[in-house]
């Protein structure tokens, strides 16, 4: 017992946060980051900011609980948003009498297009996420197996490299062998007389 109380005489004490580390982290947070900038872009006062990083954080508390029905909202608004913008900008450009004014107005006008269509495949993905397949692959010797899930194994086999060193230059085997001699094999056989050759070689 009295070990225990030695020990916990010479525990380190824990070391507090002072009251400026606690602003700087209050600060830094993104619902207070995001809070700041809504109450200059929606005309907030400033003794709102309080309940605004709290509104934050609890829609933040929701997403990490698997709640996203407010991003999904955030990106359908933003969406039509982006699509009017389109509208208009084309509306612009084709009562534009001006042809620089004409493919200026296009230019953005496409680029919402795009975005809208970005923001759209985002909320697509977000309500019905991709699936990852995961592959367990196998070298066996010369054979590679390829296990993929919900499908049969695979074995292919992989072609040999060819050896560079049999190959010539010009694409045919070199001979290794030694010339050979001359041998009798069969005595028997004499040369061709002349009154046997072709008359033209």
């Amino acid at each position: 017992m009295s070990d225990m109380k030695s020990d916990t005489q010479h525990a380190a004490p824990q070391r507090q946060e002072s009251a400026q580390q606690a602003l700087s982290r209050t600060i830094t947070t993104p619902e207070c980051l995001s809070a700041s900038v809504l109450t200059i872009c929606q005309n907030v006062d400033q003794s709102q900011i309080a309940e605004l990083v709290s509104e934050l954080k609890r829609q933040s508390a929701a997403i990490n609980s698997d709640d996203l029905s407010r991003a999904e909202g955030m990106l359908t608004a933003q969406a039509h948003t982006l699509d009017g913008l389109f509208a208009k900008l084309t509306s612009d450009a084709l009562t534009s009498g001006d042809l620089d004014r004409l493919e200026r107005y296009m230019k953005l006008a496409l680029k919402a297009q795009s975005q809208a269509r970005t923001t759209l495949q985002t909320l697509v993905e977000l309500k019905a996420p991709k699936r990852v397949a995961f592959f367990q692959q196998a070298n066996i010797g010369n054979q590679v197996q390829v296990n993929n899930e919900g499908q049969r194994a695979r074995t292919r086999k992989k072609r040999k490299a060819p050896n560079k060193l049999l190959e010539a230059d010009h694409g045919e085997r070199l001979d290794t062998r030694a010339a050979g001699k001359t041998g009798g094999v069969d005595p028997a056989m004499a040369t061709v007389e002349k009154q046997h050759r072709p008359h033209k070689r």
